[in-house]
């Protein structure tokens, strides 16, 4: 199996929500269940929630979301919270009451929390666990990508995303022109990019740290069609550096500097 058929075959990714703060976990909370209710969620500054961290206003009375990151908390803090709730939810008398939490639930939990929020909670499918959130984001795909903090050490996502701006870059008819005059041919436009004088893309890295980024991206633009030079993968032990490099940039080279 080729290596892009092993990334295709990739098992979804299955967050445990760490590397987001309490906001972005409420931040994502209403965008998935607002996608899967339907309903746009209010969203409210930072500060005392009044037993709500999202609401979706109607005629017949109001849709509430409450989001509860408590991970390292555990189920057993995230009941004490919620029967702390309890007298909030009841003043507000929500239409429909939605929970959301980075606490992996069994069906257990979920009885034993819709016990405590009360009448408020039209069923347990109203209670999203950390399973429940995961499989929603494998239901929009979008949504994962748009949390940044939630995908930052995904490399399948951080490859998705790098592949579709180096895709949009190289193939786009609205390239901005100072970018466009760097750019050489793209391959499909014309038949003489073999012949055209520069024909590489030329990257050059701010540290050794990007190396392993090179040999990624590398590829990627060479199966566009175009030429590439980098040092980790052009140079050879005994190459006079400064001159290879200073041939390329001056006669051959379209610069991408990576930072």
């Amino acid at each position: 199996m080729t290596a892009g058929a092993l990334a295709s075959h990739r098992l979804p990714m299955k967050y445990d929500f760490a590397t987001l703060s309490a906001a972005d976990f409420e931040d994502l909370a209403r965008d998935l269940i607002g996608r899967e209710c339907g309903v746009r969620f209010e969203a409210f500054t930072v500060g005392t929630d009044d037993g709500m961290d999202g609401r979706h206003a109607m005629a017949t009375g109001a849709v509430i979301l409450q989001a509860k990151h408590y991970l390292r908390s555990g189920f057993s803090k995230l009941k004490s919270k919620m029967r702390e709730e309890r007298r909030s939810i009841d003043e507000l008398a929500p239409q429909r009451y939605i929970l959301a939490t980075s606490v992996a639930l069994t069906p257990a939990n979920k009885e034993d929390l819709a016990e405590i929020i009360g009448p408020a909670l039209i069923s347990t499918g109203d209670i999203f666990g950390a399973d429940d959130l995961n499989a929603s984001l494998r239901s929009h795909s979008d949504i994962e990508t748009a949390h940044q903090n939630l995908w930052q050490q995904n490399t399948p996502v951080l490859e998705k995303v790098l592949t579709s701006i180096v895709r949009k870059a190289m193939t786009s008819e609205d390239v901005p022109p100072a970018l466009a005059r760097l750019l050489p041919p793209h391959p499909s436009k014309t038949t003489e990019v073999a012949h055209a004088e520069r024909d590489i893309i030329f990257l050059i890295k701010g540290s050794p740290i990007d190396d392993e980024f090179t040999l990624w991206l590398a590829p990627k633009l060479e199966a566009e069609g175009y030429q590439v030079f980098a040092d980790i993968l052009t140079l050879q032990p005994g190459d006079r550096w400064k001159r290879e490099f200073t041939t390329a940039l001056r006669h051959r080279a379209a610069k991408v500097l990576l930072l």
